[in-house]
């Protein structure tokens, strides 16, 4: 251990120990983070370039129960010393001689130079990267100057920290396999033609990816198994803990290329042996060609808290069975589809082609469930697809063949989209044994949510829809399929004690453009607007209380100033009485 860390009191830091509280600072808070303006001359999409809406999460909030899977998760990780405490902070440039004006390759200097204990800080400037970044050490940090004050990515320019591809082919640029590991609080620059970077994190003990955003799209394809994902966890050993937060991925790739390569925004393919838990935390991820989440074929257990998944390929989120999904927004808008639109690749029909889903749930079969997917705080909307005859959306949410057991709490289901299922469950032929599906305290809506059963669900017994509200014209209980029904409402007027039971907690039904990020924290309180609301509320009853407190004193004031008056006059009318009648 170091008796004298080193201090970059520039750096807005004490010492080179960077504390667990000091790591943790921000991880809670959600800002709106707006898309990186680029070159005009950027061949990727518009969307780059300023047009997109803002990095919107909307307003949908994680819950008190999500944020105790993560910071149960984190304590553990404490106890057993995984706790991003590091010997030796050094500056990648000073200290390491990395070049920040993109001429010398970073990728061999850290490989080469970090040791075990070591943080390595990047000043900010443009670091060029032809290989992997794999350091042979177990416990080190790679971080982007003001990492601990960071509350959203950074963009590309001024005082980013920015890693520009320059590799011609698609690679895994940071290679992580550590048992501890901090990275984040940069940019990766993929917009040249054919380059692509992945992020993959690999650990039997606690690594945590924040606060990366890439810029560009995918437009390398080939075999899909060799092209990485944006972002790729692999929790190995039943205690790990690996966390995606804040890390967002909006260029996409090329729509139809699924099976040539296509990547997905987060990629979950871990099957054999052991596994821990995986987090992504309030990431956005736009316009894959496949999938945003892809969170189904793996062993390990999938907790994604708040976020936004947009137009992506194949589905939004896909998890399966232990999985939970909390204060997620998923949107699909095709109409409003950002991504790559040139028809440059003979497989490509536009966004969403073949077809895409909201929320898919699934199970590997390698995979054991009990309890099932919790789905809590959600707001989905399909609002909708740039050519129905081109486009196929499966369902709002659609549990596959294989899908256990599941309970959709407190969520908001939109669905404008003509022929379209909010809810459907196929026959359970390859499910674990417990298939049971519960929807509770939902409300189902949009003008396209009564053209097929609202909810359709197949041979899964004891599966119920409870004080739900199916709010749009001509709803009636046989928009119910396959389930029972118990204090539904039907109709636009959700009826007292069916629907949303925490409104606020999946925002504003309108636009999401319109929509301000939530502002959340560790302690599970929700969005800042409820905490505001909570604080006025506070306010108006300590002053209600004071004025109410001080009436009381005043009359109890009067009281006993009449109390005494009466006492005295008693006692000087009985001393009178025995002055006249003494002896």
């Amino acid at each position: 251990m170091a008796t004298a860390p080193y201090s970059d009191p520039s750096d807005g830091t004490q010492s080179g120990t960077l504390t667990r509280r000091q790591f943790l600072i921000g991880a809670g808070a959600t800002a709106a983070m707006g898309a990186a303006p680029l070159a005009a001359s950027d061949p990727v999409r518009a969307a780059d370039r300023g047009g997109a809406p803002a990095d919107i999460h909307g307003g949908a909030q994680i819950s008190l129960d999500g944020y105790h899977e993560l910071a149960n998760s984190e304590r553990l990780q404490q106890k057993k010393g995984n706790d991003f405490q590091f010997d030796q902070r050094v500056d990648a440039v000073k200290d390491l001689g990395c070049d920040p004006n993109g001429g010398k390759p970073v990728q061999d200097t850290l490989n080469s130079k970090i040791e075990d204990g070591m943080l390595v800080v990047f000043p900010a400037g443009t670091y060029a990267a032809t290989g992997r970044i794999n350091p042979d050490a177990n416990r080190f940090g790679i971080v982007g100057k003001g990492y601990q004050e960071a509350t959203k990515p950074p963009k590309p320019g001024g005082e980013s920290v920015v890693f520009k591809m320059k590799a011609g082919s698609p690679i895994k640029l940071f290679n992580i396999g550590a048992k501890e590991a901090l990275i984040g609080n940069f940019v990766i620059d993929q917009r040249k033609d054919g380059e692509m970077a992945g992020v993959t994190a690999r650990s039997s003990g606690n690594v945590r990816v924040r606060d990366v955003r890439t810029v560009g799209a995918q437009t390398a394809v080939g075999n899909g198994d060799s092209t990485p994902f944006f972002f790729e966890p692999f929790a190995r050993g039943g205690d790990s803990l690996i966390v995606f937060e804040r890390c967002v991925a909006r260029g996409g790739g090329i729509p139809g290329t699924k099976n040539i390569g296509g990547s997905a925004g987060v990629g979950i393919f871990q099957r054999n042996g052991e596994t821990g838990r995986i987090v992504l935390k309030d990431c956005i991820i736009e316009n894959m060609p496949d999938n945003g989440v892809y969170g189904a074929r793996t062993t390990a257990e999938v907790i994604v808290l708040g976020g936004l998944y947009r137009n992506n390929d194949v589905s939004q989120v896909r998890v399966n069975g232990e999985a939970r999904v909390d204060g997620v927004t998923i949107v699909i808008d095709e109409k409003n589809y950002t991504g790559l639109k040139s028809k440059a690749n003979a497989n490509e029909r536009g966004p969403g082609w073949p077809g895409t889903n909201g929320l898919k749930l699934e199970t590997d079969s390698t995979g054991a469930v009990s309890g099932g997917t919790v789905v809590k705080n959600c707001d989905l909307r399909a609002n909708s697809v740039a050519d129905a005859e081109q486009s196929n959306l499966g369902g709002v949410v659609n549990f596959f063949a294989s899908a256990g057991a599941a309970t959709l709490d407190n969520c908001r289901i939109t669905n404008n989209v003509a022929s379209t299922t909010s809810i459907i469950a196929s026959n359970p032929s390859s499910a674990p044994k417990q298939v049971a599906i519960t929807v509770k305290n939902s409300v189902i809506q949009g003008n396209g949510a009564g053209q097929n059963a609202a909810v359709n669900i197949s041979s899964r017994p004891r599966s119920i829809v409870k004080n739900t509200c199916l709010s749009y014209p001509n709803a009636s209980k046989d928009d119910i399929k396959g389930a029972g029904a118990s204090n539904v409402s039907f109709g636009q007027q959700c009826e007292s004690g069916a629907g949303l039971k925490a409104p606020e907690k999946v925002g504003s039904a309108g636009n999401l453009s319109s929509l301000p990020a939530p502002s959340v924290s560790y302690n599970g309180t929700g969005g800042g607007a409820a905490r505001r609301r909570k604080k006025k509320k506070g306010l108006v009853k300590k002053i209600i209380t004071t004025v109410f407190g001080g009436f009381l004193l005043i009359v109890f004031l009067f009281l006993g100033a009449i109390a005494l008056i009466v006492v005295g006059a008693l006692a000087g009318f009985g001393t009178l009485a025995a002055l006249l009648g003494g002896e």
